[in-house]
């Protein structure tokens, strides 16, 4: 192994001592999404509340709205324009997963180096694509309850996100774009759990991120962890850090889907298309 890349290896593992030692440290753009998120966690906070701190928040306003008025919620059809009905259609736990999508999602435009631009966008749209594919496969195929669901797709690969926002204090992390993916793949499941660990994701959640993912899928599924192993397998578009190729991603999907027929998972993901659309949209703004 060369040089550059023992540098990189060196700079995750002293990445990976900070976040032992509990120093998480966000870019300053993500404060106040940090502060909202915080708030929202009081088990005691009433729908007032949380619509206060909505609407203090733009994006997250909107994020609201177009989740109130997604297929996935609305079905009614009828246009929701105010945040106070927004937050009263889709509940206490979709506002807590579009906050997190607001902070991974400034994570991404918070990264250090242009040369990561594409690498760091085509992460997020593999997650969003996988946190939709989960609400689906949840409510559909299982008994699970289908926002938790959405919300541990959004942030199954969030220690990859934080691993690019804080690449520019590790500036060996960018020395080999081509080992760029294993490294990512070695540390990036530890940093996910210390990150998820800082923002009081509930433990179910950080169970199902942490999950085996190459020992396949019980269909239905029964846990988060299954649901987490198909989304992955029936996403459009790959994780761009992966280390497998083509074809053995395409192992991977057959041995994900080995139990069920294609017929029934196609018809699953074909009649649950205009959801899976409108919460892509949703979380894409």
């Amino acid at each position: 192994m060369g040089e550059p890349v023992n540098s990189s290896l060196e700079a995750l593992q002293r990445l990976s001592a900070e976040l032992e030692s509990g120093d998480i440290v966000f870019p300053t753009s993500i404060d106040v999404s940090l502060r909202i998120r915080q708030a929202l966690e009081n088990p005691d906070i009433n729908v007032n509340e949380v619509c206060r701190l909505v609407g203090a928040e733009p994006v997250l306003s909107a994020k609201a709205l177009r989740l109130a008025n997604s297929v996935a919620y609305n079905r009614s059809g009828n246009e929701i324009t105010d945040v106070r009905t927004a937050v009263t259609r889709v509940g206490t736990e979709p506002i807590r997963m579009l906050t997190m999508s607001l902070i991974v999602r400034q994570m991404v435009d918070a990264r250090a180096d242009e040369r990561l631009r594409v690498l760091t966008h085509d992460l997020w749209r593999h997650t969003i694509h996988v946190s939709a594919l989960s609400y689906v496969i949840a409510r559909r195929l299982s008994r699970l309850n289908a926002d938790t669901a959405m919300f541990a797709g959004l942030v199954h690969e969030i220690g990859q996100f934080y691993l690019l926002a804080r690449a520019s204090a590790f500036p060996a992390l960018l020395q080999r774009e081509a080992e760029l993916g294993g490294l990512m793949f070695s540390f990036s499941q530890s940093v996910g759990r210390a990150v998820l660990e800082s923002l009081k994701v509930p433990e179910q959640v950080i169970a199902a991120v942490d999950a085996p993912m190459f020992e396949g899928a019980v269909v239905p599924p029964r846990s988060l962890g299954d649901v987490l192993f198909l989304a992955e397998s029936m996403a459009a578009f790959p994780n761009p850090f992966t280390t497998l190729s083509p074809e053995e991603d395409g192992l991977l999907a057959d041995a994900a889907t080995s139990d069920i027929d294609n017929e029934t998972l196609e018809a699953v993901v074909a009649e649950s298309k205009e959801e899976i659309d409108s919460i892509i949209a949703t979380l894409q703004i």
